[in-house]
């Protein structure tokens, strides 16, 4: 059997927030029906404006994303390195990996977590960490 979500329904379900689920066992209610699964989780995030995520890391979930467009970036927060992604980039996020992330406006992105659930320990923010977010420097030029 074939299930299927249409693109107008998932465009519309984004015009009011950041992130739609497609897949999982999710506790929230949403816009967008979506597909019960305790197996994994799938959506999508939009951010039409520069936005920052707060820190955070899961206890045992992978997260493996593709950009759909924009750019965005992270900072490992246990050693300071910065990773920049762009469109078409794919990437996984390992767990008790520290981080947070920027995106600049008109960034989708597509993002695969199992196993689902919400794992996510939230990190405070810091002084040093504003000023970070604050900053946008591309890493590729041209890009």
């Amino acid at each position: 059997m074939f299930k299927h979500l249409g693109a107008t329904d998932i465009t519309a379900s984004l015009e009011n927030t950041t992130r739609q689920y497609l897949v999982g066992q999710l506790k929230l209610p949403q816009l967008l029906t979506h597909y019960d699964d305790g197996n994994v989780e799938i959506g999508l995030t939009s951010y039409k404006e520069y936005t920052i995520e707060p820190p955070h890391w899961h206890e045992v979930a992978y997260e493996y994303q593709y950009m759909i467009s924009g750019e965005t970036k992270y900072l490992d927060l246990d050693n300071g390195e910065e990773t920049y992604y762009c469109a078409g980039d794919f990437y996984r996020i390992e767990p008790h990996t520290k981080y947070a992330q920027k995106a600049v406006m008109n960034t989708s992105i597509l993002f695969i977590k199992t196993p689902p659930g919400n794992d996510k320990v939230v990190l405070p923010r810091t002084t040093e960490l504003d000023k970070w977010f604050e900053r946008w420097e591309r890493k590729y030029e041209g890009q």
